[in-house]
């Protein structure tokens, strides 16, 4: 494991690019440190890595991606969720205080949108009695990364999505200033106007809900008229 690791940094820092580290880190708001590794590029140079690397357990996997979150480089995340898209599968519900405290290191919505419904959610979704105390538990959390969480942690759920739940949630926090609870409510219901648009532009209608999130959730909708 030592040495695909050590392997896996050397091929990162041999392509990165300082111009383009630069622009991300703008991007970003100057909040973080890049190499200058592209998406594309970045996925390449995994490829091997992922095709020697053998699964030995969750301890092993959760210890991997921890040492790749600690890198400063922000790609060293992506690449630590690129692996766990990867293994989400393998994944168990024991993980999920540890994804909880990636949420809270250096956050932004590039990691806590791979975290929340592509990792957490996975695992909910294959262990649907946790979703409701977690929502609840995250929902009333005075930081907006887990509101974040609460309310996409569903987006991939299609029919498996307690609406009411989610209901209750864009609503619990439906006074919120905060940008990204707001995108995020919005973001929910769109997603879930795909399954049920009647209900959602109900809800919609019938609630007093931040302007953002009712753009949103109305996008599709108001496509197909």
């Amino acid at each position: 494991m030592a040495t695909l690791f050590e392997s896996l940094l050397h091929s990162m820092e041999a392509q990165a690019d300082f111009t383009r580290a630069q622009g991300m880190k703008a991007y970003m708001r100057n909040q973080f440190d890049y190499l200058g590794i592209s998406s594309p590029m970045r996925k390449e140079i995994l490829k091997p890595f992922i095709t020697s690397y053998s699964w030995v357990g969750e301890e092993t996997f959760v210890e991997l991606v921890r040492r790749l979150w600690l890198l400063p480089q922000r790609e060293y995340k992506y690449v630590a969720l690129d692996l766990c898209f990867r293994f989400e599968k393998k994944l168990s519900p024991d993980s999920i205080p540890f994804f909880e405290g990636l949420i809270e290191k250096e956050p932004w919505w590039d990691t806590v949108d791979g975290i929340a419904p592509n990792v957490l959610g996975n695992i909910v979704k294959r262990n649907l009695h946790l979703r409701e105390g977690l929502c609840e538990k995250w929902i009333h959390s005075e930081n907006f990364w887990f509101q974040r969480t609460a309310i996409i942690l569903q987006l991939k759920f299609r029919n498996q999505t307690d609406f009411d739940l989610l209901k209750a949630l864009i609503l619990r926090r439906a006074d919120s200033k905060e940008f990204f609870v707001q995108k995020a409510s919005g973001w929910a219901l769109r997603q879930y106007s795909r399954i049920n648009p009647k209900g959602v532009e109900q809800f919609i209608s019938e609630n007093k809900i931040p302007s953002l999130a009712a753009r949103e959730g109305m996008r599709l909708i108001l496509k197909t008229r």
